[in-house]
C-alpha cells in the first residue's frame, strides 16, 4: 500500500512540474513575440495611429499604404487594430 502511495505522489509531482515548465515556456515565447513586435517600426506606427484614430472617433480603417512591403503592411495593420482596441478598453 505504501509503495502505491509513493508512486502516486511521485507521478503527481512529475505532472505538476511538467505543467509549470510548459507554462513558463509559453510565457517566455509570448514575451519574445511581443518584444519583437515592439521593435518593429511598422507595428509601433500602427499602434500609435490606431490609438489616435480611436481618440478621434474615426472608424477602424488602417492606412496600410504607408508601408510598401507586405510584411510591414501586415505588422502595421496588427498594431493599428491593437491600438484601436486598447484605446476602447481604456475608456
Amino acid at each position: 500500500m505504501q509503495r502505491l502511495l509513493k508512486c502516486v505522489l511521485a507521478l503527481g509531482c512529475l505532472g505538476t512540474s511538467a505543467m509549470l515548465v510548459q507554462r513558463d515556456i509559453t510565457t517566455r515565447q509570448s514575451d519574445e513575440i511581443e518584444t519583437r513586435m515592439l521593435s518593429n517600426a511598422a507595428y509601433r506606427d500602427g499602434l500609435y495611429l490606431g490609438k489616435l484614430a480611436r481618440a478621434a472617433k474615426r472608424e477602424m480603417r488602417p492606412p496600410v499604404g504607408r508601408w510598401s512591403r507586405a510584411e510591414d503592411r501586415a505588422s502595421f495593420a496588427a498594431g493599428y487594430r491593437l491600438g484601436f482596441k486598447q484605446h476602447v478598453d481604456e475608456e
